[in-house]
């Protein structure tokens, strides 16, 4: 498979691991059980913070990888860099507050990050 698809496929997966990290904690409300934090509202800014991470950052590399250059596929292999770091680190939140669907989902999503950074840099080498 073309390393530019692999790198894009690797992208959408972790769009949709978040997407299924989010959905996995709001799914106790369909069976009527209540999903309300014990902790305050989160602020704009981390909601902003978890939009661009969870959306803008992999879109804006995915149009890096489609159309960009030598330099766009650094940027890319930087990007994919800092959401490996992001996904190992939000997986230790595990550690702290265990949470068994979170087990499924996080550590592959940590894995796909890795993957993807090791396939990104490849690619930056070609």
């Amino acid at each position: 498979m073309d390393r530019k698809i692999k790198i894009i496929v690797f992208w959408i997966l972790t769009i949709g691991g978040f997407l299924t990290h989010t959905l996995t904690d709001a799914m106790p409300a369909f069976w009527g059980e209540s999903i309300a934090a014990m902790q305050p509202p989160a602020s704009t800014g981390m909601i902003s913070f978890m939009m661009i991470f969870t959306y803008l950052l992999p879109t804006i590399a995915i149009l890096l990888v489609i159309y960009g250059g030598k330099t766009c596929k650094t940027i890319n292999a930087v990007l994919a860099c800092i959401m490996a770091l992001f996904t190992v680190f939000h997986m230790s939140e595990l550690i702290e507050e265990f949470n068994a669907a979170q087990l499924v989902i996080m550590p592959m999503m940590a894995v796909i990050a890795m993957i993807m950074a090791k396939e990104s840099f490849k690619l930056r080498k070609e």
